[in-house]
C-alpha cells in the first residue's frame, strides 16, 4: 500500500468536510424538536440511489454496509476509504409558515468509513456517521412565578448524535456470511430559552447491530441473495446541566442536574437481492421498528410502532479487462414509503420519496457515487407542518491494496 497516496487521499476526501460539520447546521427541522431529534434512517453508500435498499447486498468494489455482514464481499487485500456528504433543499406549508421560513436549504457531512477486507473470510470497517440532527428555533410565551404577564420567548435547539462504529464480518463458507457492528452512540442536545436558561444533555452509550446474509447461484442467469439484520432494545444514559443568564451575566454555569435516559427500540430488517446476467439488480427490505413498548411521549407527541419499506433497481456496465469484467458506470433508481416512528397531536407523520443515481470511476482507485431524492414528509392537518424536500448525495471512495507483497496488480 502507498501510504503517502493513503494519505493525500484521505485529506481529499475529508478535509473539505470539516468546516461542514461546525457550519453546516442551518436548516430548520420542526420535528427534530422531539425526542433525541429526527434520528437518521438512510443509507449513505452505493445503495443511495436505490432508496437505501440493500440488506441483502453484498459490497464488491465499493462500500456497502446497510447489513453488518454487506462488508465481507470486498474484495481480499483491498481497503476503500468512503466520505459522503449531503446537500438538502425543503418547502415547508403548514401552521406559522410565511414567506420568512418557507425555505430551507443546507449541506453537510455523513459520514465516513475505512474499510478492509483482512483475509479471504474476514472484513473489519470502522467510521462514524450521523445518527440524529436537533435543529429548530420558534417563538413562544412563557409565563413567570409572581407575575401575571405573560413575556415573549425563542426557543432554539441544536445538536445530535453521532454513531461511532466497529464493524466486523465473516464469510462462512461460499453461502453465508455474518457481521456484527459495535457501535457507540454520543453526542450532545442544547435547548435554549433567550430569556434565561440552556439545557444540555450529554449522551453517550453502546449499540450492538447483527446481520446475515445467504448467497446462492438460481441458474445461469440469475443470483439470489436473502438478508435479515437484528438491533435489540439499546439504552442511551445522558447528563443534563443547566446554564442560567440574566442581563448578560451568567447566575448558573454548566451545573449538572439529573442523569437521564432514552431507549432506542428493537429492529429488525430482512431484504432480497436478485441479479440478472451479473448486470441488473432488483432488491427490496423492510425494516420495523418497535417504538410502542417503550413508552415514550412528551406534551401532544409520542413514539410509535414503526414501518419502512423500500424497493430499487440498478443496471451495470461492464466491460473486459485483463480476462475479467470490470464494472464502468451504473444507473440506479428506488422508492420508499415510511410510517414514522413520530406520532404528534395523534397525527403521524410519514414520508416517501423516490430516488436515482449513477456512479462509476474516475481511474482504477476513485470510485464517485451521485443520487438525489425527492419526497414528502409530514401533514399539514392538525396544525403540523408538511415539508417537500429534494436533496443529493455525493459519494467518494478511494480504494487500493493493503499489500501488494511486492507484486503489480493492474
Amino acid at each position: 500500500m502507498n501510504f503517502s497516496k493513503a494519505f493525500i487521499v484521505i485529506i481529499f476526501l475529508t478535509g473539505p468536510a470539516f468546516p461542514l460539520l461546525v457550519f453546516s447546521q442551518n436548516m430548520n427541522s420542526p420535528y427534530s424538536i422531539y425526542g433525541i431529534g429526527d434520528i437518521a434512517n438512510r443509507m449513505y453508500n452505493r445503495t443511495s440511489g436505490m432508496a437505501g435498499t440493500g440488506i441483502a447486498t453484498k459490497a464488491s468494489s465499493d462500500l456497502i454496509d446497510n447489513n453488518p455482514a454487506s462488508i465481507s464481499g470486498l474484495p481480499k487485500s483491498f481497503f476503500l476509504l468512503h466520505a459522503s456528504a449531503v446537500g438538502k433543499t425543503v418547502q415547508y406549508s403548514g401552521e406559522g409558515i410565511d414567506q420568512t421560513n418557507r425555505n430551507s436549504k443546507d449541506f453537510w457531512l455523513k459520514g465516513i468509513t475505512l474499510a478492509v477486507k483482512v483475509n479471504k473470510f474476514w472484513a473489519s470497517s470502522i467510521g462514524f456517521k450521523q445518527f440524529s440532527n436537533v435543529n429548530y428555533k420558534f417563538n413562544g410565551t412563557k409565563a413567570v412565578i409572581g407575575d401575571n404577564e405573560t413575556y415573549s420567548a425563542e426557543y432554539t435547539g441544536d445538536g445530535g448524535l453521532n454513531d461511532y462504529y466497529w464493524t466486523n464480518a465473516v464469510s462462512l463458507g461460499k453461502h453465508f456470511s455474518v457481521g456484527i457492528k459495535s457501535s457507540i452512540i454520543a453526542g450532545g442536545i442544547n435547548q435554549t430559552e433567550t430569556m434565561q436558561t440552556k439545557q444540555q444533555d450529554y449522551f453517550g452509550d453502546p449499540r450492538f447491530e447483527y446481520g446475515a446474509i445467504y448467497s446462492s447461484v438460481i441458474n445461469k442467469k440469475w443470483d439470489l441473495s436473502l438478508g435479515g439484520k437484528f438491533i435489540n432494545k439499546t439504552r442511551l444514559s445522558s447528563e443534563r446541566t443547566l446554564s442560567v443568564t440574566e442581563n448578560n451575566a451568567v447566575v448558573v454555569n454548566d451545573d449538572f442536574i439529573k442523569n437521564d435516559r432514552f431507549y432506542l427500540p428493537q429492529t429488525y430488517s430482512m431484504g432480497i437481492s436478485l441479479v440478472h446476467n451479473k448486470k441488473t439488480s432488483f432488491a427490496a427490505d423492510y425494516t420495523y421498528e418497535n417504538w410502542s413498548p417503550l413508552k415514550i411521549s412528551g406534551d401532544g407527541w409520542q413514539l410509535v410502532n414503526s414501518n419502512r419499506i423500500s424497493a430499487g433497481m440498478e443496471i451495470s456496465k461492464h466491460v473486459q479487462q485483463w480476462g475479467q469484467l470490470v464494472e464502468k458506470s451504473y444507473l440506479q433508481f428506488g422508492a420508499f414509503i415510511s410510517n414514522s416512528y413520530l406520532q404528534v397531536h395523534n397525527t403521524p407523520v410519514n414520508e416517501f420519496g423516490i430516488t436515482a443515481g449513477m456512479g462509476g470511476s474516475f481511474n482504477s482507485n476513485l470510485l464517485y457515487a451521485l443520487s438525489i431524492e425527492g419526497g414528502k414528509r409530514g401533514t399539514t392537518t392538525a396544525g403540523l407542518i408538511k415539508e417537500n424536500f429534494f436533496q443529493l448525495t455525493i459519494s467518494l471512495t478511494y480504494r487500493d491494496f493493503l499489500f501488494s507483497k511486492g507484486k503489480k496488480y493492474e
